[in-house]
């Protein structure tokens, strides 16, 4: 069975202190992302993108927008030898404006409707694979359909990591960005491999 690392994408894979990212020129990734999802690449693991893009619900931008910033996102990341499998969109909201995505929803996470999906399509293996993000919804979202979870503090991770003390559901791991992410997990499968000789 496969193993997938799930990212967010803002505060995971790029900033996101402006807010709404609704054009590809504000799209910015984090510094060593490219060279991190190539590390996790050569650990043999697929990557899944899975975005709340209510944006989209709520009239910013539309779904040609989000392409071409996708685009660009997947440019900038194969320039440093990283390759990215699947993107999951949930472009719904309920105070949204724009039908048909005005509602709640079960693939917005921490619902988990999108991997529920993905997992009929691809049968992956939930025990070798993590969700990575910064938020509190990204935890849940991979603890809901027990992956390992892996909280970044970039983005909004660090307000994340303050509520997180306090959560019935925490982070299996904490680290500082996605590149030490990519390190964290190979030691963890480094760790396996010599429980099992």
């Amino acid at each position: 069975m496969e193993k997938i690392i799930f990212l967010d994408r803002d505060g995971t894979i790029n900033a996101d202190e402006s807010g709404y990212i609704s054009s590809p020129e504000d799209f910015n990734l984090y510094p060593n992302v490219g060279k991190a999802i190539h590390n996790f690449n050569k650990l043999g693991y697929k990557i899944v993108v899975v975005t709340n893009q209510s944006g989209i619900a709520r009239g910013y931008y539309g779904f040609k927008e989000l392409e071409l910033i996708h685009e660009k996102m997947i440019r900038l990341i194969e320039a440093d030898g990283g390759v990215i499998e699947d993107i999951l969109i949930a472009p719904y909201h309920k105070d949204g404006v724009i039908e048909p995505y005005n509602i709640e929803h079960e693939d917005r996470k921490p619902c988990t409707g999108l991997l529920k999906t993905y997992y009929k399509k691809c049968n992956f293996s939930t025990s070798k694979s993590f969700m990575i993000g910064d938020k509190q919804s990204d935890i849940e979202f991979g603890f809901n359909f027990n992956l390992k979870t892996i909280l970044v503090l970039t983005g909004n991770g660090k307000n994340t990591f303050e509520k997180n003390l306090n959560s019935d559901i925490k982070a299996d791991f904490i680290v500082k960005d996605l590149l030490s992410a990519a390190k964290l997990i190979e030691n963890i499968d480094k760790n396996k491999k010599g429980d099992s000789k």
